[in-house]
């Protein structure tokens, strides 16, 4: 967990859903979080939906690579993750077409030998931040909301 005033960031690194749901289940040790760096690269292993229900990040950033094919339940097919405004990938999951990828806008790097790109994150005390996609300079703002403004998970 790296915080920042109220902004807060967790990285997990490569847990796997076991280690995962001992962070949140009984209790939830970790609380709610602004952004979240996808576990173990976004792979169906790790990313135990009752973690991402229990930290209820704003926003994701799934660090993947061009071969890590994403499939359904996987994190990042947003629309079934309540309060998720928006998923960023570093890469373009090769072989699993579009409907398990992001908006081109919010990808890194969309070909399989790529040039490196990066998603760069700039953070604010007030608990502001800000995204940026280097391969298209796309960037988007996301303001503090407090956690108790945000809906409820289902």
């Amino acid at each position: 967990m790296i915080t920042f005033g109220k902004f807060r960031f967790l990285d997990l690194g490569d847990l796997t859903k076991r280690k995962e749901r001992d962070l949140v289940c009984p209790n939830n040790l970790i609380g709610t979080v602004d952004l979240y760096l996808t576990t173990h690269h976004g792979v169906n292993q790790s990313n135990a939906r009752v973690i991402v229900d229990a930290i209820h990040p704003r926003v994701s950033i799934m660090n993947n690579g061009a071969h890590q094919r994403r499939k359904p339940g996987c994190l990042g097919n947003d629309s079934q993750f309540a309060g998720l405004q928006d998923l960023w990938q570093l890469h373009y999951a090769m072989g699993s077409g579009k409907t398990h990828n992001v908006s081109e806008m919010y990808i890194a790097n969309m070909d399989e030998n790529c040039e490196g790109k990066f998603i760069e994150v700039t953070a604010e005390a007030n608990g502001t931040f800000t995204v940026l996609n280097s391969r298209n300079d796309f960037k988007k703002t996301y303001t503090n909301e407090p956690a108790g403004q945000r809906p409820a998970r289902m």
